[in-house]
């Protein structure tokens, strides 16, 4: 049912009276805008007892606020999707806005009053031992503390990680070779393709990077001198699990090979935020409770250089704030590294969209990000066309590393938007259809 800003509907409204036609999408943001503004005002900053955490406080408001002035200046909302545009509804009324690169400076100052308001309160989480950030520490506390964790912009007290002997995400991340791990929640090569190289580079621009060859440990060159989000993230051939000596391989005739059912058919297994003290197996922990991470200060970093990159490219505060997050993640700078990027617009927006691929990998970030930016059949990007793993058919580890594509994915263009449900659109007669559905 359409919902109409700021009207107030009496309970006993009838059907007819509720059936009003689709609102212009600015009207909805400027609603969202104000409320969120309003209430955030009006939220505590934090709580005084730990008993009320994970209630709504003022940095949660400012997040969502900011978040969607962004998105509302983003390609797929801000005159990027001509059909979206053209989009009226039966009253001739359109639905969807023209370009507007004023939108950019309206979601900046949003982000800047978050930036502000985070000062002092939040910081990207670290470890320091010895003085130094100890990036590998860093990277694992960060999705292991729950209260008191200084990047956790937005926690939710409800998780679903279960226990490696029960259900859950940890059982599912957990190789079956690993006491019943039920090895089911995959990652594709081209996620592990984009991670970068200890160096601070790309595959492609790395001398550091190996395509071929295993060495004497067992462990394929791709895997070796990777970024530590890699080796946070990632359970790859080679890598031995927590708390045993047993390496993980999944060719075929390995106890992780692909032969059992819901088994991943990439080769690889998703490793972030898994708890390293689990193991199912004697008197070993078989659970630990952690939050699940909904909003986090690192994403805003990052949101905060976009935003700035489209407002002026030369603010030297782009490249600040994604360097302060390739610092706690332990590799090269970017002013040390790739200078020749500095001021320029469609190269630090390269590097900021990079940054978050990786950063927020696992995240839920990545499907929406490539929608708004409207690159979802572009390369680099793609959403739909063949996806890659290894050759989980092969019977020894050199056959294995081989990129095989596994499935074949659709996107098409009008996938950009959801289409409406068309029993909505038969009940209201006043609903027209999302482009292309």
């Amino acid at each position: 049912i359409p919902f109409t800003p700021g009207v107030i509907y009496p309970v006993d409204a009838s059907e007819s009276e509720l059936m009003t036609p689709q609102v212009p999408y600015d009207q909805i943001v400027d609603w969202i805008d104000k409320e969120l503004l309003d209430v955030s005002k009006n939220l505590p900053a934090v709580y005084p007892s730990n008993a009320d955490w994970g209630k709504a406080t003022s940095i949660m408001a400012l997040a969502i606020r900011a978040k969607t002035l962004l998105y509302a200046a983003s390609p797929l909302f801000n005159g990027g999707y001509p059909e979206a545009v053209a989009l009226k509804d039966n009253q001739g009324k359109q639905l969807f806005p023209a370009k507007d690169d004023t939108k950019w400076k309206t979601a900046l100052d949003a982000l800047q009053r978050f930036i502000d308001y985070s000062k002092g309160r939040y910081s990207l989480y670290q470890v320091v031992k010895d003085g130094e950030i100890d990036p590998a520490e860093s990277l694992y506390q960060l999705f292991q503390v729950s209260v008191n964790n200084s990047e956790a912009v937005w926690q939710s007290s409800k998780n679903s990680w279960g226990g490696v002997n029960g259900e859950g995400r940890e059982r599912r991340c957990t190789p079956r070779a690993i006491f019943s791990g039920f090895s089911c929640v995959g990652v594709l090569q081209e996620a592990i393709d984009d991670f970068l190289m200890s160096d601070g580079k790309s595959i492609d621009e790395s001398g550091l990077y190996k395509e071929e060859g295993i060495g004497e440990d067992g462990i394929p060159n791709m895997y070796k001198n990777r970024e530590p989000r890699f080796y946070q993230d990632i359970t790859y051939s080679g890598k031995i699990w927590q708390k045993t000596d047993k390496k993980i391989y999944f060719y075929k005739g390995m106890p992780d090979d692909n032969s059992k059912a819901d088994m991943s058919y990439s080769g690889y297994l998703l490793y972030k935020g898994m708890n390293r003290d689990l193991l199912n197996q004697g008197n070993n922990p078989k659970s630990k409770y952690r939050a699940s991470m909904l909003f986090r200060l690192a994403d805003f970093y990052l949101l905060y250089a976009e935003a700035l990159n489209h407002v002026n490219p030369g603010d030297a505060r782009i490249i600040q704030y994604v360097d302060s997050i390739r610092y706690r993640a332990g590799i090269p700078l970017l002013k040390d590294i790739k200078p020749e990027i500095i001021g320029n617009r469609e190269l630090q927006e390269k590097a900021i969209r990079h940054e978050r691929r990786i950063e927020l990998f696992a995240e839920g970030q990545r499907y929406f990000d490539v929608r708004r930016w409207m690159c979802a059949e572009e390369e680099g990007y793609k959403q739909g066309g063949p996806v890659h793993g290894m050759d989980m058919n092969a019977t020894d580890l050199e056959g294995f590393m081989k990129r095989t594509a596994f499935e074949t994915r659709i996107f098409e263009k009008r996938m950009y938007l959801y289409p409406i449900p068309l029993a909505e659109i038969q009940k209201s007669k006043k609903l027209v259809q999302n482009p292309g559905w």
